[in-house]
């Protein structure tokens, strides 16, 4: 059993009434009063009354069945929903637009939904199982494809499934991600989108040492590639000395980091290559299996192991996508 893998409700901050309503922003109708920044309880009233859905139940006749959607709104209505927001230029907002969720409100109650499904698929040991293998194994497969030898990769990466089997773990992820944010220690919070979709993010806007490499055509581009690990081991190394817990979860994180993000910068930001496609394809397969689980047409919302089953269903979807895209490229 892992850490990582609990419910929204076994966490303290699920517990506390979430003021995140109060902060979110998008970029849709400004009339759409679930999507205001303006008023925490303007977006309950004018989200959480079924009957704003009316018209769009006649388009969508099973909609009444997504009984753990309407459940989640019910809570988000009375309690909130506690979740990270992640940052958007000047602004910081949830993943609404990226999952394309008609608002900020119906993305938080899919969250809360998704918080349950991944529980109880982590309850199920060879579902556990698979998901471990698969981190283990595509990660893996992407250093191959990047000329780079894994070995370092899989070490670190037993080393954190060891850390998160051990309960007393908790406590310190608790307080290293509740500090960057993560309001709650499951699956979808700490993987999905503080793994990946940050890597995704921050990819794109690399530091300036990083930059300047990149941007440096004087040099090859195998200097480059190299001065690019250098690069990033010193701003990891920078990040390290300031961790309170040197054995904790960000510690085992930036050990991980310093094997991947190296190939994932290069792969995104440097020369065309096969690489770059494969990276490419990478970040647009988990961004489609996203969309799919955030989609009542592609997964059910009715109760917990219907969406479990679903979502397990989409992921290895996905991962069945990329390792034919490995495979066709040489891997």
């Amino acid at each position: 059993h892992s850490v990582l893998f609990r419910n929204g409700s076994e966490s303290e901050e699920s517990h506390k009434p979430s003021t995140v309503g109060t902060r979110l922003s998008t970029s849709k109708d400004k009339h759409d009063p679930a999507s205001s920044p303006e008023s925490y309880a303007s977006a309950k009233d004018g989200v959480a009354d079924l009957r704003e859905f009316e018209e769009f139940s006649e388009f969508f006749p099973h909609f009444e069945q997504q009984k753990l959607y309407h459940e989640a709104l019910k809570i988000h209505e009375d309690k909130g929903i506690p979740c990270r927001m992640s940052r958007s230029g000047s602004e910081k907002r949830v993943h609404t637009e990226l999952v394309k969720c008609g608002s900020d409100v119906e993305y938080l109650a899919k969250v809360h939904c998704l918080r349950q499904a991944y529980t109880r698929l982590f309850s199920l040991p060879s579902a556990a199982t698979w998901i471990a293998d698969v981190g283990r194994q595509l990660i893996s497969d992407l250093i191959i494809f990047a000329d780079r030898d894994p070995k370092d990769y899989l070490t670190h990466y037993e080393r954190m499934l060891e850390f998160l089997s051990d309960e007393s773990s908790l406590p310190i992820m608790q307080e290293e991600l509740g500090m960057r944010g993560v309001r709650c220690i499951n699956f979808y919070d700490v993987v999905i989108d503080f793994v990946l979709l940050d890597a995704f993010e921050e990819v794109e806007k690399p530091p300036s040492s990083i930059k300047a490499i990149l941007q440096n055509r004087w040099i090859s581009a195998s200097f480059r590639e190299t001065a690019i690990g250098t690069a990033v081991w010193s701003v990891l190394m920078g990040k390290r000395q300031m961790l309170k817990h040197p054995r904790g979860f960000m510690a085992h994180f930036y050990s991980i980091s310093e094997q991947v993000t190296p190939v994932l910068v290069w792969g995104f930001l440097g020369p065309e290559s096969s690489l770059r496609s494969t990276c490419f394809y990478f970040r647009e397969q988990i961004n489609e299996f996203l969309v799919d689980i955030f989609n009542f047409f592609k997964v059910r919302y009715t109760n917990v192991d219907d969406l479990a089953e679903d979502v397990l269903r989409e992921m290895k979807i996905r991962v069945e996508n990329i390792n034919q895209r490995l495979s066709l490229e040489g891997c």
